[in-house]
């Protein structure tokens, strides 16, 4: 017996595909299907919105092209252009990756599922994400964004397992426009649903920056582009914030493997 086509999944492909033809982001990461390229707007883009990427990622392709451009990059450099994103240890995540795929897989990025999440910094979703969008793969992968739309399109609760989001991404996948389709989820999300939908939580919520402990470490990181060294009394005084605020900070960035902190100075990991 022949299996019919479910007609709701029809017509909401049809939708989505047609409001991405007309109305989808003229974005610089989408004009190019270059792993390395991918990967850069990828690791940039998490939990980082599109317009404070597209001025840096723009940066970081022209200083560093390639894999092996990058290859030879060291942390402050690495910061440098990187700074104002924020989670800093990606920056040094793309400079280890680098390294590995010139080092291990002669400056080509592996196209396996399992070899990609070997890689520093790459975990499933961001292997999924770097195959759909160099090469097209016939892959699901969710984010926050893709998430809301299967979610609110298709009247299902906010603690639907993602085992089952997955296997109704998998149902709806359109096999040759795996990129097309993802970037289509992301952008009807971002351009056509409300920021808060009823019953479904964003996932992608941040504190206010200021005053917070990633404006301290944002600054940190700043000045240590700049300078050898910088003690926790000198940000706490630009900013007026305590010394203990400051360290608590410092501590968090010396965690994620981004500097050290030694009598109360803090200084780039090498």
């Amino acid at each position: 017996m022949v299996k019919r086509p479910n007609l709701q999944y029809a017509n909401f492909r049809r939708k989505l595909l047609r409001f991405y033809k007309q109305h989808g982001r003229d974005l610089p990461w989408r004009k190019t299907t270059d792993p390395y390229r991918v990967t850069v707007a990828e690791l940039m883009l998490q939990q980082t919105q599109v317009e404070r990427v597209v001025p840096k990622y723009e940066a970081w392709i022209k200083k560093w092209p390639s894999w092996r451009a990058l290859a030879k990059a060291d942390n402050r450099e690495l910061l440098t252009i990187w700074s104002g994103l924020g989670y800093n240890r990606r920056a040094l995540f793309l400079g280890k990756m680098a390294k590995a795929i010139v080092h291990e897989y002669d400056g080509e990025m592996p196209r396996d599922l399992k070899e990609l999440e070997k890689l520093p910094g790459i975990g499933r979703y961001t292997a999924r994400a770097i195959l759909i969008f160099a090469y097209n793969e016939p892959l699901v992968t969710i984010d926050t964004n893709i998430r809301r739309v299967l979610l609110s399109e298709f009247g299902l609760p906010d603690n639907t397992p993602v085992a089952k989001i997955e296997e109704l991404a998998e149902q709806l996948l359109p096999k040759r426009r795996s990129r097309d389709w993802h970037n289509a989820l992301m952008d009807y999300s971002r351009l056509m649903l409300p920021k808060r939908l009823p019953g479904i939580r964003s996932g992608n919520r941040q504190t206010t920056f200021e005053g917070s402990l990633r404006q301290i470490r944002g600054e940190i990181v700043r000045q240590l582009t700049e300078r050898k060294s910088v003690a926790v009394h000198t940000i706490a005084a630009k900013l007026r914030r305590t010394e203990g605020d400051v360290i608590a900070a410092a501590e968090a960035l010396a965690k994620d493997g981004v500097i050290e902190l030694k009598r109360r100075r803090m200084f780039l990991k090498d």
